[in-house]
């Protein structure tokens, strides 16, 4: 009896550190996401086309995100 309690805690505890760790991701702003956009719109001045663009070719590599942003203000 003690053992097949022990398990179902196991089991629950597992159940509620995934459902934690699901809560967690949800939290964070995923690449790509209006927030970053607007950010990037903000420090970059370029138009928001622009740096969605950027965001999916580059990722969260914010000093690349930059110097393409440059790049592309000078050619305007």
């Amino acid at each position: 009896m003690e053992r097949a309690f022990s398990a179902l805690v196991h089991v629950v505890s597992a159940v509620g550190v995934d459902v934690q760790r699901k809560a967690n991701k949800a939290s964070r702003v995923a690449k790509g996401q209006e927030l970053e956009v607007e950010h990037l719109v903000e420090v970059t001045e370029i138009d928001p086309e622009q740096a969605r663009t950027l965001l999916r070719k580059h990722g969260a590599d914010w000093p690349k995100l930059k110097d393409e942003a440059e790049a592309l203000k000078k050619e305007d």
